[in-house]
């Protein structure tokens, strides 16, 4: 794919910009690259960057904002990793900085994401997603008090740390399926009578009463005996999100179930 160069006043022909682009016609990676160039030359947006009072000079694109923050220059840059740093402070409370901080980072998340997707369940799309919302979560708590060098590399090693490596380190817990006895103990302290009901009769209950029913699913598959990996799998989701479905499903059919007693 070609880059082209658009002109300082006029929004770019291609979809991407000039620097942040990709080959990719889908998927979260595409979907940021795209939402960039729809607001790259807003005129609203650009009010907002240029009212900032760190700015050495106004700009006329986002794209000029990530030359600023050292984009393509040096990793010894130190004009553009104060300007970073500037910007990682106030994306703390401002989603518009935040916004800018993914998007320096972008390239280096991206190739990240196509090579952990090679090995992961789900491909580059699943790696992508659990990347780019853990990069999200690192650019707006970023502890720019103690960290003011190095942002960019900063941000994309603790991102992908995050998203592949943290849970890894984690003590496990072995999962336990979702039965028939293990949910009679979750809600006997709340519903005595709750134990003698079968394991569809609850999910139905929880179904009548409102709980979603993607999170009904999941705990059905999971009470049949099919592993959280696999399910991970067939909804093209990581094993986390799975674990994060599943703790999210039980808490709403307690909470639901309890305020029924």
């Amino acid at each position: 794919m070609e880059q082209s160069t658009p002109s300082p006043q006029s929004p770019p022909d291609n979809p991407g910009t000039a620097l942040v682009w990709s080959t990719t016609k889908g998927g979260p990676g595409r979907q940021i690259i795209d939402e960039w160039a729809r607001i790259a030359y807003r005129p609203a947006v650009l009010r907002r960057v240029n009212s900032w009072d760190f700015m050495p000079h106004s700009v006329d694109n986002l794209d000029q904002l990530l030359e600023l923050c050292g984009f393509g220059t040096a990793v010894d840059d130190a004009a553009g990793d104060n300007m970073l740093w500037h910007l990682v402070r106030l994306a703390e409370k401002d989603e518009l900085a935040a916004r800018v901080v993914l998007h320096r980072v972008m390239p280096a998340l991206l190739a990240i994401g196509r090579r952990r997707g090679k090995i992961m369940q789900g491909g580059t799309n699943v790696a992508m997603t659990e990347l780019l919302s853990c990069a999200w979560m690192v650019i707006r708590e970023f502890p720019h008090e103690r960290r003011r060098t190095k942002i960019a590399s900063n941000i994309v090693r603790d991102a992908e740390y995050h998203a592949f490596v943290r849970e890894r380190r984690l003590v496990r817990v072995d999962e336990r399926q979702v039965e028939d006895r293990v949910l009679a103990w979750l809600f006997d302290a709340h519903r005595p009578g709750l134990s003698e009901l079968s394991f569809e009769d609850i999910l139905q209950i929880a179904l009548d009463r409102g709980v979603e029913r993607r999170h009904i699913e999941l705990l059905s598959k999971l009470g049949s005996g099919q592993h959280g990996e696999d399910i991970a799998v067939e909804w093209g989701v990581s094993a986390r999100t799975v674990r994060n479905y599943r703790r999210q499903a039980i808490n709403a059919v307690r909470g639901v179930l309890v305020q029924c007693s």
